[in-house]
Protein backbone atom coordinates (compact mmCIF):
# COMPACT_ATOMS: atom_id res chain seq x y z
CA UNK A 1 0.00 0.00 0.00
CA UNK A 2 2.67 2.34 0.91
CA UNK A 3 4.28 1.30 -2.44
CA UNK A 4 1.11 2.87 -3.75
CA UNK A 5 1.13 6.12 -2.14
CA UNK A 6 4.40 6.31 -3.01
CA UNK A 7 4.37 6.07 -7.07
CA UNK A 8 1.01 8.34 -6.55
CA UNK A 9 2.60 11.36 -4.88
CA UNK A 10 5.39 11.07 -7.65
CA UNK A 11 3.11 10.97 -10.39
CA UNK A 12 1.40 13.87 -8.94
CA UNK A 13 4.56 15.65 -8.72
CA UNK A 14 5.90 14.81 -12.23
CA UNK A 15 2.37 16.35 -13.84
CA UNK A 16 2.48 19.73 -11.30
CA UNK A 17 6.58 19.69 -13.07
CA UNK A 18 5.17 19.86 -16.82
CA UNK A 19 2.12 21.92 -16.11
CA UNK A 20 4.89 25.12 -14.76
CA UNK A 21 6.92 23.89 -17.91
CA UNK A 22 9.60 22.65 -15.98
CA UNK A 23 10.19 18.86 -16.63
CA UNK A 24 10.81 16.93 -13.49
CA UNK A 25 14.48 16.06 -14.33
CA UNK A 26 17.11 17.04 -16.46
CA UNK A 27 19.83 19.81 -17.13
CA UNK A 28 19.93 23.07 -15.65
CA UNK A 29 19.28 25.75 -17.87
CA UNK A 30 21.59 27.45 -19.45
CA UNK A 31 22.64 31.57 -18.77
CA UNK A 32 21.37 33.75 -21.43
CA UNK A 33 23.70 35.60 -23.70
CA UNK A 34 23.91 39.30 -22.22
CA UNK A 35 22.83 38.42 -18.55
CA UNK A 36 25.11 39.66 -15.79
CA UNK A 37 28.23 38.40 -15.34
CA UNK A 38 28.73 37.54 -19.60
CA UNK A 39 29.94 39.78 -22.20
CA UNK A 40 27.73 41.26 -24.54
CA UNK A 41 28.42 39.61 -28.42
CA UNK A 42 28.58 42.98 -30.64
CA UNK A 43 25.60 43.10 -32.97
CA UNK A 44 26.13 42.54 -37.08
CA UNK A 45 26.46 45.52 -38.84
CA UNK A 46 24.15 46.06 -41.89
CA UNK A 47 26.29 46.33 -45.42
CA UNK A 48 27.68 49.35 -46.17
CA UNK A 49 28.19 48.28 -49.59
CA UNK A 50 26.43 51.12 -51.71
CA UNK A 51 23.98 50.10 -54.60
CA UNK A 52 24.48 50.54 -58.27
CA UNK A 53 20.82 51.48 -59.56
CA UNK A 54 22.44 50.52 -62.90
CA UNK A 55 23.10 47.56 -61.58
CA UNK A 56 19.99 46.51 -60.78
CA UNK A 57 18.15 44.52 -63.27
CA UNK A 58 14.61 45.39 -64.44
CA UNK A 59 11.94 42.65 -63.31
CA UNK A 60 9.82 44.02 -66.16
CA UNK A 61 11.95 43.08 -69.33
CA UNK A 62 13.33 40.04 -70.30
CA UNK A 63 17.10 39.72 -70.51
CA UNK A 64 17.15 39.33 -74.19
CA UNK A 65 15.19 42.96 -74.55
CA UNK A 66 16.62 46.15 -75.61
CA UNK A 67 16.47 48.64 -72.50
CA UNK A 68 15.51 52.29 -72.64
CA UNK A 69 18.68 54.45 -73.90
CA UNK A 70 20.62 55.42 -71.64
CA UNK A 71 20.87 59.64 -72.47
CA UNK A 72 17.17 60.72 -73.41
CA UNK A 73 18.84 62.71 -76.01
CA UNK A 74 19.55 59.32 -78.17
CA UNK A 75 15.58 59.23 -79.01
CA UNK A 76 14.81 59.83 -82.22
CA UNK A 77 14.27 63.68 -82.89
CA UNK A 78 11.08 65.01 -84.58
CA UNK A 79 10.40 66.29 -87.27
CA UNK A 80 10.59 69.91 -87.67
CA UNK A 81 6.63 70.92 -87.38
CA UNK A 82 6.21 69.12 -83.94
CA UNK A 83 7.55 69.07 -80.69
CA UNK A 84 8.71 65.78 -77.99
CA UNK A 85 7.95 65.45 -74.67
CA UNK A 86 9.27 62.86 -72.77
CA UNK A 87 7.57 63.10 -69.01
CA UNK A 88 5.42 66.58 -69.61
CA UNK A 89 4.23 68.99 -71.11
CA UNK A 90 3.69 72.77 -70.27
CA UNK A 91 -0.02 72.36 -69.92
CA UNK A 92 -0.17 69.41 -67.74
CA UNK A 93 -0.46 66.64 -70.39
CA UNK A 94 1.08 63.37 -69.90
CA UNK A 95 1.51 59.52 -71.62
CA UNK A 96 1.49 57.47 -68.73
CA UNK A 97 0.93 54.27 -70.88
CA UNK A 98 -0.34 52.02 -74.01
CA UNK A 99 -2.95 49.31 -73.95
CA UNK A 100 -4.02 47.19 -76.74
CA UNK A 101 -7.88 47.44 -77.05
CA UNK A 102 -9.14 45.33 -80.22
CA UNK A 103 -5.98 44.79 -81.77
CA UNK A 104 -4.80 48.50 -82.29
CA UNK A 105 -3.06 50.15 -79.52
CA UNK A 106 -4.65 53.06 -77.56
CA UNK A 107 -3.17 55.74 -75.47
CA UNK A 108 -3.44 56.34 -71.77
CA UNK A 109 -3.54 60.34 -71.20
CA UNK A 110 -3.13 62.12 -67.94
CA UNK A 111 -4.01 65.66 -67.19
CA UNK A 112 -4.74 66.92 -63.96
CA UNK A 113 -4.48 64.04 -62.22
CA UNK A 114 -7.45 62.49 -64.30
CA UNK A 115 -6.24 59.22 -66.73
CA UNK A 116 -7.85 59.10 -70.34
CA UNK A 117 -8.08 56.46 -72.63
CA UNK A 118 -8.28 57.58 -76.53
CA UNK A 119 -7.14 56.01 -79.98
CA UNK A 120 -6.70 57.29 -82.76
CA UNK A 121 -8.94 60.19 -83.97
CA UNK A 122 -10.19 60.10 -80.88
CA UNK A 123 -10.25 63.33 -78.04
CA UNK A 124 -9.37 62.87 -74.91
CA UNK A 125 -7.58 65.00 -72.10
CA UNK A 126 -8.15 68.16 -74.30
CA UNK A 127 -6.35 66.87 -77.05
CA UNK A 128 -6.43 64.57 -80.14
CA UNK A 129 -4.88 61.61 -80.60
CA UNK A 130 -3.37 61.38 -84.50
CA UNK A 131 -1.47 58.49 -84.23
CA UNK A 132 -0.25 55.96 -81.59
CA UNK A 133 3.18 53.90 -81.74
CA UNK A 134 5.01 51.44 -79.86
CA UNK A 135 5.99 54.20 -77.08
CA UNK A 136 5.19 57.06 -78.66
CA UNK A 137 1.58 58.94 -78.98
CA UNK A 138 1.07 61.67 -81.62
CA UNK A 139 -1.18 64.83 -80.49
CA UNK A 140 -2.79 67.71 -81.75
CA UNK A 141 -3.69 70.83 -79.28
CA UNK A 142 -6.78 72.78 -78.93
CA UNK A 143 -4.62 75.36 -80.56
CA UNK A 144 -3.56 73.38 -83.98
CA UNK A 145 0.19 72.24 -82.51
CA UNK A 146 1.25 68.99 -83.10
CA UNK A 147 3.65 67.42 -80.20
CA UNK A 148 4.83 64.02 -79.60
CA UNK A 149 4.57 62.74 -75.57
CA UNK A 150 6.99 59.40 -75.42
CA UNK A 151 7.09 57.06 -72.34
CA UNK A 152 8.75 57.76 -69.50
Amino acid sequence: MRARALLAALGVVALAALALGRAPSGPPPRPRAGGPGSAAAPAPEPSALPVDPAGIRDVFRFADEPGPPADPAARPAASSGETVSSSSSPTGLRLVGLLRRKGGLVAALAKDGEVEIAGPGETAAGVTVLSVGEDSVRVRRADGREETLVLP
